[in-house]
């Protein structure tokens, strides 16, 4: 059996926080869940295979023409989806990213070019990426923000980039999966990709935190193409209650506002304090994760308290001391803080959690921490 990349594997122990999975922390709304209830009875037929209603709502989310939109069953599928139609022989991938992208060029015997992302320059993408795009690239997949590093990438490169690939005929997949917990995320705008040759990715799985119903879309402008990526799946590939639970995310108006502010404030609030640990290293990240390294080996730390962490070993370019958390609710994120307080302290001032050891002893005195310890 192959071994599982991904966070989220709650299934191979007995996981009572999992902080390896980027699921927005709100959980799912009340409209989502009812959809879905509404959604069973419908069942019983075969789904839309084109998904037109929820396909004209998403173009109009996305200020583009409902033809420039495709559904499929997550951004993974749409990931295989395009590689399947275009069959490149030679693709250009950053370093760490998203490890589904090279699987699915592996999948057609693409050989793959990897710009590797330094530490040294807190992972972001610099303007030597664009040396690297000529004619014998096909195709290139830039994950935006990027899993596990959490950068944007700079609107002015990103525009390079898009320019250069119409240059060379390569076909740019910019994957936004987690563009919409960004505070900036209005900087880049679906539609001004789209008009420079750009395919764009998109999930419901992170925001409206439904991995298990897997809903993703695609949006490209490329008539012909649209056609070859539609072909190159199965037809029914959008569940009913997936569609279901698409057109009530859709209806969620603030939704998305409120995740971003409360994301933000407890990214801030995570930095403050495992700031504090002088073992840890944290990045800065616009998704709603965030990369960080440490001296000691967390993953097994927390593993001792049944909570999952990413450890980012098997990406290329990060090591053994490289961990993702996901940014969880407050209570969960003062949890994984207090153990990490617990098990990394050496006796220092440096840990020391301020105003908070108030509001710690309390939690203790209710029960909430003490069973994890």
């Amino acid at each position: 059996m192959d071994k599982y990349e991904h966070g989220g594997d709650i299934y191979s122990r007995n996981i009572k926080l999992d902080f390896s999975a980027n699921i927005n922390p709100l959980g799912m709304s009340e409209g989502i869940i009812e959809a879905l209830h509404r959604a069973v009875d419908s069942c019983k037929v075969y789904p839309d295979p084109l998904c037109r209603e929820l396909c004209a709502k998403i173009g109009e989310k996305e200020n583009v023409p409902t033809e420039f939109v495709l559904c499929g069953n997550g951004a993974a599928d749409l990931i295989y989806r395009l590689v399947f139609a275009v069959m490149p022989k030679r693709a250009l991938l950053i370093a760490p990213t998203f490890s589904e992208y090279e699987r699915a060029l592996e999948a057609v015997g693409c050989d793959i070019e990897f710009f590797q992302l330094t530490e040294e320059n807190g992972f972001e993408l610099t303007e030597d990426f664009l040396s690297h795009i000529n004619e014998d690239i096909d195709m290139i997949f830039l994950c935006n923000p990027n899993n596990p590093t959490g950068n944007l990438i700079a609107p002015k490169l990103l525009s390079d980039i898009s320019g250069r690939c119409r240059e060379t005929g390569t076909r740019l997949i910019l994957d936004h999966s987690f563009i919409e917990f960004s505070e900036i995320a209005a900087e880049y705008a679906v539609a001004e990709l789209i008009e420079s040759g750009a395919v764009i990715i998109k999930a419901f799985t992170k925001m409206y935190s439904i991995p298990g119903v897997r809903l993703g879309y695609m949006i490209c402008g490329d008539g012909e193409f649209m056609g070859r990526v539609r072909q190159s799946g199965q037809s029914w590939s959008v569940s009913v209650p997936a569609q279901a639970a698409g057109l009530a995310a859709l209806a969620e108006e603030d939704f998305v506002s409120r995740t971003v502010t409360y994301i933000s404030r407890e990214k801030r609030y995570i930095n403050e304090y495992m700031g504090k640990f002088p073992v840890i290293d944290i990045f800065p990240s616009e998704a709603n994760f965030l990369l960080f390294k440490s001296e000691k080996p967390i993953e097994e730390i927390l593993l001792k308290y049944d909570i999952a962490i990413r450890s980012c070993r098997n990406f290329r370019g990060l090591g053994e001391n490289f961990y993702r958390m996901a940014v969880r609710s407050h209570e969960d994120n003062l949890k994984l803080i207090f153990i990490l307080r617990k098990e990394l302290s050496d006796g220092s001032e440096a840990y020391d959690p301020g105003y908070h050891v108030e509001r710690w002893e309390k939690l203790f005195l209710r029960g909430t921490l003490q069973n994890l310890l």
